[in-house]
């Protein structure tokens, strides 16, 4: 093994192990970390082996799952590359390969995992809480009854992470959730939502996530926010979709708020699809009088307009 790459072993290990990341992100970094003395820069043209120029002031290494690789340009006139550096780089990119071979092995078996579990519960659990809806009387058991099964089946879907749901589709059922629990209060909603949405999809967990986080959101506001409406904008631009959730209620102290778990709870979910959330009070830019609250989710999603 190189020398360089036994001591750097544990920046490895980590880069290797990081989750919410590309390979090639990961394969970037670690050839940044090894050559941090060069300037890294895409290659216009296909690599595929590692190699240098005759001056030795260029070493260009393939990408992973991209079309063309980085060509790495030496920064002084006296620290030129050599055969060991085409060493180092292909011990690197081999170790890499094979993670993802482990990688793509651990995923396969972890899939068929997930379909047996969705299928137990689907079979057993899901049939067993329809069957209670059936049984009981009282509309508020049904109610929470439905409210049961209808988590569970988004677990379930959740589980199946390679399939996806068109934005607008996922759109329209949260949409319907949310009006129902604030119109059964008396609250409006105004729902506001990017006519470029079309085409796009979630995946499972980003579907899940934000559906989960605006079941949240709509919680606080019909606990505390004594607002009379609640105001969805939906947008999407370059890929990063934005959800902002306002209301025209009494807002909060935000220097002397202590997150709760619910609050942690949405932070943490925004996070989990490598983006945030971040809370703000609205107020009159004349007057400064307070005007509500406001909550601001964004995260990436995938070009799939050409799959």
């Amino acid at each position: 093994m190189h020398k360089n790459l036994e001591k750097n072993l544990p920046f490895l290990i980590e880069e290797f192990s990081s989750s919410g990341t590309s390979i090639d992100a990961r394969w970037k970094s670690i050839i940044q970390r090894f050559f941090s003395d060069c300037i890294l820069i895409n290659s216009t043209h296909k690599i595929t082996q590692c190699s240098i120029n005759t001056e030795h002031n260029m070493l260009e290494v393939p990408s992973i799952m991209l079309k063309h690789g980085y060509i790495l340009n030496s920064t002084s006139q006296t620290t030129l590359f050599n055969n060991n550096d085409i060493e180092l780089a292909e011990s690197l990119l081999k170790l890499t390969i094979q993670f993802i071979t482990i990688e793509e092995a651990f995923e396969k078996g972890a899939a068929i995992e997930r379909k047996r579990i969705a299928r137990d519960l689907h079979d057993d659990v899901a049939a067993r809480m329809l069957t209670l809806i059936h049984t009981v009387k009282d509309e508020k058991s049904i109610a929470i009854s439905r409210s049961i099964l209808k988590s569970l089946r988004n677990s379930i879907y959740t589980l199946d992470n390679k399939s996806t749901a068109l934005i607008l589709d996922a759109m329209i059922d949260v949409r319907s959730e949310i009006q129902d629990r604030i119109n059964s209060i008396g609250m409006q909603l105004l729902w506001h939502q990017s006519e470029n949405l079309k085409d796009y999809s979630f995946t499972p967990r980003q579907h899940i996530n934000l559906n989960r986080m605006l079941h949240e959101i709509t919680t606080n506001i019909i606990r505390h926010a004594n607002a009379e409406f609640m105001e969805i904008v939906i947008d999407l631009n370059h890929l990063q979709l934005t959800v902002e959730c306002s209301d025209n209620g009494q807002g909060f102290d935000l220097k002397s708020c202590i997150p709760g778990k619910g609050l942690n709870n949405i932070k943490t979910r925004a996070q989990e699809l490598g983006g945030d959330a971040n809370w703000f009070n609205l107020s009159d830019p004349v007057t400064g009088e307070n005007r509500g609250s406001c909550v601001r989710i964004n995260f990436m999603i995938a070009d799939t307009t050409e799959q």
